[in-house]
């Protein structure tokens, strides 16, 4: 089973509250926060600006969190601060989706570096085939090689869409 099966009521948060509120938690912007019920949670969180927030959560029906920032206010969603508090009482859940996220990142990291590994190899197996290409070439068909390559160049950065640089003429005359 995965954390993110655990994890109630952030699963209702979009992406930018959930990764601005596990920021708010790393950066320890939860003030305070204490049981008050049965899956029910309060505290007060440091937002932008330094404003602070009352924030109460209800992992039981998430719909019913509620926040004072201008965001949450009167609404039924989950924003950053109701994150941040839900980590701040839940932190080996933080723990967690960070270790998962790092895991995640390093992987990418080595995929990256496997492909730069591959790509500077063939790029060194390429630059070799063109050296000597060029190399055999004598003067003038090396002036026409240099000639189609830069047009090519030319042709390839040139945009396509011709509607680009054609108007209307009822657009310029009163």
């Amino acid at each position: 089973m995965s954390i993110w099966d655990d994890i109630k009521l952030v699963h209702l948060a979009s992406n930018a509250s959930f990764n601005r509120g596990l920021g708010y938690y790393k950066s320890k912007a939860v003030l305070n926060g204490e049981k008050i019920g049965d899956g029910v949670y309060q505290g007060k969180v440091s937002g932008s600006q330094d404003n602070i927030y009352d924030v109460v959560i209800d992992i039981n029906h998430p719909r019913k969190s509620t926040c004072t920032c201008p965001f949450a206010a009167g609404r039924r969603v989950i924003c950053k601060h109701m994150v941040a508090l839900y980590f701040f009482h839940f932190s080996e859940q933080a723990k967690a989706v960070l270790a998962e996220w790092e895991e995640e990142r390093l992987e990418e990291e080595k995929r990256h570096q496997e492909w730069e590994a591959d790509y500077l190899m063939f790029r060194k197996e390429k630059l070799e085939e063109v050296i000597a290409h060029v190399n055999n070439l004598d003067e003038n068909q090396l002036r026409e090689e240099l000639i189609k390559a830069l047009m090519r160049e030319f042709d390839s950065s040139y945009p396509d869409d011709e509607d680009e640089y054609y108007y209307d003429e009822a657009d310029y005359f009163w």
